[in-house]
């Protein structure tokens, strides 16, 4: 399970030089060797640079929980507004936009809790629905999205660089 020295809390803006870190080291562990390396470089650059994870922080409509194993961050989630190319439908939508963990850290618990604390923060604003998307490969994520109730219900490109992913797109209904 879980270790002892884990800890959770809410993103700070001093995190975000750790936070743009963890999100190109777990992309990287992840998927970094699915695409040509100009292409990967080009999204690490885009989408995890510092600056843009400070933009996050300081955006009102987004929210960022960590997990520490005593003072290193070893995973992270995130949601905000729903940016999925589908139609969110008449009520309030998030979107889980992502829950990352270091390889070594996988498979106690970390995601999981995250994924909870994720779940619960978009009922408690209000929203009827929770999105997000997942590439259509990635069986390991979309097994837990569905044993915690997403279904899915689109698809969409994804992408990075010049490379386009196939995605799920998932829902959840809270309301």
């Amino acid at each position: 399970m879980v270790d002892r020295e884990m800890t959770f809390r809410d993103a700070v803006m001093a995190d975000a030089a750790e936070l743009s870190e963890i999100g190109r080291e777990t992309f990287i562990e992840t998927f970094g060797h699915l695409y040509p390396p100009a292409d990967l470089v080009h999204h690490l650059e885009e989408t995890y640079s510092i600056e843009k994870m400070a933009a996050d922080l300081a955006d009102p409509e987004v929210e960022v929980r960590v997990a520490l194993s005593g003072k290193r961050m070893v995973a992270y989630c995130k949601i905000g507004p729903c940016k999925l190319p589908i139609e969110t439908g008449p009520g309030p939508a998030l979107e889980l936009h992502r829950v990352y963990v270091y390889q070594a850290r996988q498979g106690v618990g970390v995601g999981r809790i995250l994924l909870t604390w994720a779940i619960e923060r978009a009922r408690r604003r209000g929203a009827a629905d929770l999105f997000l998307g997942v590439w259509q490969q990635n069986e390991r994520a979309i097994a837990v999205y569905k044993s915690r109730g997403f279904e899915t219900v689109g698809a969409y490109k994804f992408r990075v660089g010049e490379t386009l992913d196939d995605e799920h797109i998932m829902r959840l209904k809270l309301a």
